[in-house]
């Protein structure tokens, strides 16, 4: 059994099927029964999905049914009230999410202003912060009507959110080495040695790397891409580190840097603003290699459309 053709029809997308004999098999599904399936791998469940939707649970859970009996297949493993997307739904989602893209594609041509983009977007928390809403501000000012949802994470969170078609870019922290998504390097980030001017260390007229090895270090999560490269980079050049505190943000270890708990590695375009205020100052490491790059991620069987295209193209052009 093959998929030859598609075709929509009074709002009903028509799938013709050629069986192995040649003869053909129409299967009728509507638009909206394929709709409702992306929404709720989206938004893990039937109850999220009616709300997104302005649908009862019940009509979504109705959908589904008609949906599985059209296509003659499970797509979802009922565990209790839980619905867990099986093998066959994993393989549909991608040509489901496709189809009903390009169908919101055909309305947008529809709109007076064609440039506006609607998109999903994921970001690790320096990102996420500091970078996209600027870019996603000039982007807006020159496609008015455009519309962004920005999930903000860490690296690990972003990836995964990627991998499960859950949004259309990812921006992060370092690469990924999923076979399933793409990487694009984009733009390079610089990071310094902070502490509050108070500090021991902020006194001294030169930092060693054996004064860094005996003040405790206050540091992301791991699973960040701040702290996988952190670690990258000061280990391999510092060894071992005493670590006071792990948080779950950067403005947080900000805070706590200038409270005097202890010292860190951030940003540079998360320290400008304490840097300005003077409740933050840089150590002197000039025996450090402190940079690493961002990266945007694409899944390789995603439909890319249009908006998706654009804002690529408008982010890889802004990379400075």
């Amino acid at each position: 059994m093959s998929l030859c053709a598609g075709r929509i029809y009074k709002k009903q997308i028509i799938l013709i099927i050629l069986i192995n004999n040649g003869d053909e098999a129409v299967l009728r599904t509507t638009l909206r029964q394929f709709e409702i399936f992306v929404a709720v791998v989206r938004c893990r469940g039937a109850t999220a999905a009616a709300s997104a939707l302005g649908l009862t649970q019940a009509a979504v859970s109705m959908a589904l049914a008609d949906l599985e009996q059209l296509l003659d297949a499970r797509l979802f493993d009922r565990v209790g009230r839980r619905l867990a997307l099986n093998d066959a739904g994993r393989r549909l989602y991608p040509k489901a999410a496709e189809l009903v893209e390009r169908a919101q594609e055909l309305e947008q041509l529809l709109l007076p202003d064609r440039s506006a983009a609607d998109l999903r977007l994921g970001a690790s928390s320096t990102i996420g912060n500091y970078v996209l809403p600027r870019l996603m501000a000039a982007f807006l000012a020159e496609a008015p009507g455009s519309r962004f949802r920005l999930e903000v994470g860490n690296t690990w969170e972003v990836m995964e959110a990627v991998r499960r078609f859950e949004i259309d870019l990812g921006f992060v922290e370092g690469p990924c080495l999923d076979p399933d998504i793409e990487t694009i390097a984009w733009r390079t980030d610089a990071l310094a040695v902070c502490a509050a001017p108070d500090h021991p260390l902020a006194r001294l007229p030169a930092v060693e790397p054996a004064d860094l090895r005996r003040h405790g270090w206050i540091l992301r999560e791991r699973g960040s891409g701040t702290r996988d490269v952190v670690e990258q980079l000061l280990e391999a050049q510092l060894g071992t580190m005493p670590l006071t505190l792990e948080l779950g943000d950067t403005e947080a270890i900000k805070r706590a840097v200038e409270d005097g708990m202890g010292i860190s590695c951030l940003p540079m375009i998360a320290l400008q603003e304490a840097l300005e205020r003077r409740t933050l100052v840089l150590l002197p490491t000039p025996f450090l290699r402190l940079s690493r790059r961002f990266h945007i991620l694409l899944h390789r069987q995603k439909y890319r459309s249009e908006g998706v295209e654009r804002f690529l193209a408008y982010c890889l052009a802004h990379a400075g």
